[in-house]
């Protein structure tokens, strides 16, 4: 039977700012937790980064079911309100970084979502100490329908390069911001393989198999907010 990977993308977990106001992309303490539960009782498996590439690649022993859980966009208040949740599940994260805005504000949804504070390279640290992996979200949080190869090509490069230089590590996965590849995805594919990511995730999809050879690059990840009805979504996956 072969192996099914569910890639949760959640983005802020918490309440709002006083000042600001509610949206989807805000996933309650209490919700978050219930939701990890629901998985946790069905006997999937929570992976770390390292264990989700080596299982992309078809490498080690393979979970029936798991499950790799991602923020986007790298909000500060995932220090307070994710990890002390994640840490109760003994579950590993990842979190998608736009690299320009490290230590600023969400401006790039200015108007569409409140302004919240990014984490700075000192939370991001800590982030990757309590088990909760730093990766690429590009540099601007552009989605690539707006970008040049050459833009395109800084994006990936620069954003890696810039958590090397404060994390001291290498990035190996990508998401694109807004779920937007851009026009030409052969072109992207072959930009990504050369900026040395190992794989590329979008915004909404499904549930995929693990092992599959070759790799594919870019992978769906389930939409995650208040209100998701699991035993729908995932009934409804082809792969489950």
């Amino acid at each position: 039977m072969p192996s099914v990977l569910a890639t949760l993308s959640y983005h802020k977990i918490g309440k709002h700012r006083p000042d600001g106001w509610s949206t989807w992309n805000y996933t309650g303490t209490d919700e978050f937790s219930a939701q990890l539960e629901w998985f946790q009782q069905r006997g999937w498996e929570f992976l770390s980064a390292p264990e989700f590439l080596s299982a992309l690649n078809g490498q080690g022993s393979l979970p029936g079911k798991g499950v790799l859980i991602t923020f986007d966009d790298a909000y500060e208040s995932l220090l307070e309100n994710a990890l002390p949740v994640l840490n109760r599940f003994s579950a590993p994260g990842v979190v998608f970084v736009p690299t320009q805005f490290v230590g600023n504000t969400n401006l790039f949804d200015h108007g569409i979502e409140p302004l919240e504070r990014i984490a700075g390279w000192n939370t991001l640290a800590a982030l990757e100490e309590g088990g909760v992996t730093v990766e690429s979200h590009g540099c601007s949080h552009r989605g690539f329908s707006s970008l040049s190869p050459l833009e395109i090509q800084q994006e990936l490069e620069f954003s890696k390069e810039a958590i090397r230089k404060n994390l001291g590590k290498d990035s190996r996965m990508f998401a694109f911001p807004y779920g937007d590849f851009g026009a030409d995805r052969v072109e992207v594919e072959s930009a990504i393989r050369g900026a040395g990511y190992a794989v590329a995730f979008l915004y909404g999809g499904s549930t995929f198999e693990l092992g599959q050879k070759p790799a594919p690059l870019f992978l769906p990840r389930l939409a995650m907010g208040p209100g998701v009805n699991l035993d729908e979504m995932l009934l409804e996956m082809p792969c489950v």
